[in-house]
């Protein structure tokens, strides 16, 4: 049996979770494989810190902040390392809440041996300057007010506040035996499901501008952040 394949059955209740994750886990090895042409080196890793950034945040928000799921599932995620366990530790301590990736913090990682730049309180800096941690594309990751995209693409939105203002948008604040049903409606669904529908699927994962409007100002920061473009493709200027 492979290192990597899952040592437990999965708990009841994962298959709230396991579409979002499998999306995400399917979106990074795309990324990986596809061609890092005209990209500079370092951005080509931005892709694995972000959407790992992502898994994770989503299952901490879901237990942690919104409730959502039992320990035994977040337990299994931290266990079967589907999420990144040392950073969501790191998102328990003050100052820390928001981290983009434990490689950020480590100074051994930086050649000036300090932290990333993006660990610096924005209100250090003009307000038109932009900062960018050449390892993980993060924009700012220090704590503060603003509950703004640290990355400005859609691998900076929170998934778990999207998942559940839609739910709440589509079924209103219904209790749990509803949720039980419709928990298992998806699951019938998705058993007939094909492979052409899995891109589809994929991109509503992310909030789209209109569902901002009627969602909580996580969600809403997120969606209204400038549409994804991949890394390096943006124009450069001539030195």
């Amino acid at each position: 049996m492979s290192k990597f394949a899952r040592r437990t059955t999965e708990p009841e209740g994962y298959d709230y979770v396991e579409p979002t994750l499998t999306a995400l886990e399917n979106e990074l090895r795309e990324k990986v494989n596809e061609s890092h042409e005209g990209l500079r080196k370092v951005e080509s890793g931005w892709p694995v810190h972000q959407i790992n950034w992502q898994k994770s945040r989503y299952i901490y928000d879901l237990y942690y902040l919104h409730k959502r799921i039992s320990r035994q599932v977040y337990d299994y995620c931290i266990d079967n390392k589907l999420v990144d366990a040392g950073l969501i530790a790191k998102w328990k301590k003050p100052g820390y809440e928001k981290l983009c990736s434990t490689f950020a913090i480590n100074p051994v990682n930086s050649k000036f041996g300090t932290v990333s730049i993006c660990r610096v309180p924005r209100r250090e800096f003009d307000d038109d300057k932009q900062i960018e941690d050449q390892t993980t594309g993060c924009r700012g990751c220090a704590s503060g007010a603003t509950t703004r995209n640290i990355f400005g693409n859609k691998y900076g939105q929170y998934l778990a506040a999207i998942q559940i203002a839609r739910e709440e948008m589509q079924n209103g604040t219904a209790d749990a035996d509803d949720e039980d049903t419709t928990r298992k409606d998806k699951a019938e669904k998705k058993e007939g499901e094909g492979d052409d529908d899995e891109e589809e699927n994929r991109k509503k994962l992310w909030a789209s501008e209109e569902e901002a409007d009627a969602a909580p100002s996580v969600v809403k920061d997120s969606a209204k952040s400038k549409s994804y473009a991949p890394p390096g493709k943006r124009a450069r200027t001539k030195k």
